[in-house]
């Protein structure tokens, strides 16, 4: 069996406010190995992005990580030291934003900052920068890649610079790539382009992807697993096509149940009642039961983790029915 390249324990990242303290991110334990895709999904709040934040040293004050561990490939990243973390930054772990134009530098030329980002980490001349710049352009499907590495980020359209800014994550051949919805504001043709080219190269070379991400449709098309989360914690989680197929956390259903695509023509969408708890002042128990159809008095005590013979594992005192 593959050793995991990612192992999370028990990460707690918490935002120390003067209204209090923001659990963003409580108590969430997975793996993830070579060349596997993880996807992440929840409501907006969740804690799905500052999970993410976490893994690569990139949370903000007063955001801090206060317990657990985050162990890549045999070394632990919580409490490394600045230089040895920027060290790993962009070279073995890269991350995707979702917004490029705050990622892209609108003073250089696409050339120039992919240049910046190779020689970061190593010493590499400038015409084999452009050489490996231009590759790694023209494999996120950017056509006459090498004319444009002259091209400033405002030449290029929308999902031109997300594909710009992939492909930097690309460069220096990561061992784990994070994504942070990078293809939120694309148009559905780009979208699935995308997604077929990070599929591609999860397969090929063995990067091991977590795509985080609201879009329940997108993270069926592209995962092998699921962590589903809902206020800081991962309330479900398994194979996509199970976890999808047959939920068994009513959070997990209200999600699905969500999508356009359930709903009969004419008929109104459904929507999960209610609004996500604060942070600051989550109820006792299970986070959900404010929401939740099936609560009663049992949801006031926190649900015991319940792990099935394959692999699915879930929060809650109520699941819904496993399918036949």
């Amino acid at each position: 069996m593959t050793a995991p390249l990612l192992e999370v324990t028990d990460l707690r990242t918490h935002f120390l406010t003067r209204a209090g303290v923001a659990k963003a991110v409580d108590g969430v334990s997975f793996s993830l190995a070579p060349g596997e895709i993880l996807g992440l999904v929840g409501e907006s709040g969740s804690g799905k992005s500052v999970t993410g934040f976490s893994l690569i040293g990139l949370v903000d004050p007063p955001g801090r990580i206060v317990g657990g561990s985050i162990c890549f490939a045999g070394r632990d990243l919580v409490g490394l030291p600045p230089e040895e973390m920027r060290a790993l930054r962009g070279r073995r772990i890269a991350m995707v934003f979702q917004d490029p134009q705050a990622t892209l530098n609108p003073v250089l030329t696409i050339g120039q900052q992919m240049a910046l980002a190779l020689q970061a980490h190593a010493w590499v001349s400038d015409r084999a920068a452009a050489e490996r710049a231009a590759a790694m352009l023209t494999r996120v499907g950017i056509p006459e890649a090498a004319s444009r590495l002259s091209n400033y980020p405002h030449e290029f359209s929308g999902g031109m610079r997300q594909r710009v800014a992939i492909a930097m994550a690309l460069l220096n051949g990561p061992e784990l790539i994070v994504a942070d919805e990078p293809t939120t504001a694309l148009d559905v043709s780009i979208q699935a382009q995308i997604l077929a080219e990070m599929k591609a190269l999860a397969r090929e070379s063995g990067t091991a992807l977590i795509w985080i991400s609201h879009d329940l449709a997108t993270v069926s098309s592209l995962a092998d697993r699921v962590l589903v989360m809902y206020a800081g914690r991962i309330v479900e989680s398994g194979p996509v096509g199970e976890v999808l197929r047959a939920p068994r956390h009513p959070y997990t259903r209200g999600l699905l149940d969500s999508l356009p695509a359930m709903a009969e023509p004419g008929q109104r969408l459904r929507q999960i009642p209610g609004t996500a708890p604060s942070l600051l002042a989550l109820p006792p128990g299970c986070p959900f039961a404010p929401r939740c159809p099936r609560a009663d008095a049992a949801c006031a005590a926190p649900p015991p983790p319940r792990v099935e013979s394959d692999g699915r594992l879930f929060l809650c005192h109520h699941p819904l029915e496993a399918a036949a």
